[in-house]
């Protein structure tokens, strides 16, 4: 009898032990801060008492129990709700804060990334119209012109040429069609073979035949910047244009995108991540005026990724 009683004794000093150890055990705390790199953010928690954490990204991924994970979300520019849930013996603990994608940068849109490997191939889009503009601060579009239209005047294997651009900043360009779109005057005055056409030739343009891309073409890009032009009207006297907060493509070592004439740097006014519509500033002066490579036109082009 004395055996059993000492028995129930100790088991019941067991529980008694045990339900005073579980409801001391503190319920667990937890917070967690975020460093957001492009769309790859580190999450970084700070926990105590726990057993287990339980991370929701907000973007519909998979729920991650590492304590301290990394995760790269692919949508840019938005907001997502982050749920930290730490578990414990004591309890639970929930957490939520906001974290914020940043948009695509410039050069994350033109070359496909952030790693200097990265590149794009972009070529002029046969299913977007032209716009000759003038070039007066406001780009006033003088007439506008369908899809297509550069194969009406005989530079159909423009469409074809392929301008990559690199995380790195280096650019190739790719002749696809055996030559590049030009400028008539700048061939003409610089000695550059053309493939003769009447049509191109009385738009101003040309394509240039044969054409070799120049090694160690590199690009920039220039946000915010006030943009100088000189600009003619009668090929007698300049005045200069200026474009505030533009976006522009700025190239070295005879590189260019799209056209080659004597002005390589161009604006970009539209950007996403498969189209790019740039103005160009072209020349049509000739000798004997004074004011040769100075704009007398803008060529307003859409650009597509190419394959």
């Amino acid at each position: 009898m004395k055996k059993i009683f000492k028995l129930a004794s100790l088991f019941l000093l067991v529980l008694f032990l045990f339900a005073t150890c579980k409801k001391d055990t503190p319920a667990p705390t937890a917070s967690f801060t975020a460093t957001v790199t492009g769309n790859v953010v580190t999450f970084t928690a700070i926990a105590t008492d726990y057993t287990k954490f339980e991370w929701d990204f907000g973007d519909g991924s998979y729920i991650n129990t590492i304590p301290s994970p990394s995760h790269t979300y692919n949508e840019y520019g938005k907001d997502f709700t982050v749920t930290l849930k730490v578990l414990g013996e004591g309890g639970q603990m929930v957490v939520i804060n906001k974290v914020t994608i940043p948009p695509k940068t410039k050069m994350q849109l033109l070359t496909g990334g952030t790693a200097a490997t990265s590149s794009k191939k972009w070529r002029i889009s046969a299913s977007a119209g032209i716009d000759f503009a003038v070039p007066n601060a406001a780009l006033t579009v003088a007439k506008s012109y369908p899809a297509g239209i550069l194969g009406a005047i005989g530079l159909a294997q423009v469409y074809t040429d392929e301008f990559v651009l690199k995380g790195d900043g280096s650019l190739t360009i790719n002749p696809k069609g055996g030559g590049i779109l030009a400028g008539f005057v700048y061939c003409a005055l610089n000695g550059v073979a053309m493939a003769p056409d009447a049509g191109a030739k009385s738009a101003g343009l040309a394509y240039a035949k044969p054409f070799t891309t120049p090694a160690g073409a590199t690009f920039a890009v220039n946000e915010g910047k006030s943009f100088v032009v000189p600009v003619t009207a009668d090929g007698l006297t300049t005045a200069n244009v200026t474009y505030a907060g533009v976006t522009t493509l700025s190239f070295a070592n005879k590189g260019f995108i799209g056209i080659m004439d004597f002005m390589s740097e161009c604006i970009v006014l539209e950007l996403t991540d498969t189209k790019m519509k740039v103005a160009f500033f072209l020349s049509t002066v000739a000798p004997p005026a004074t004011q040769l490579g100075k704009a007398t036109n803008v060529l307003i082009v859409s650009f597509e990724v190419a394959p």
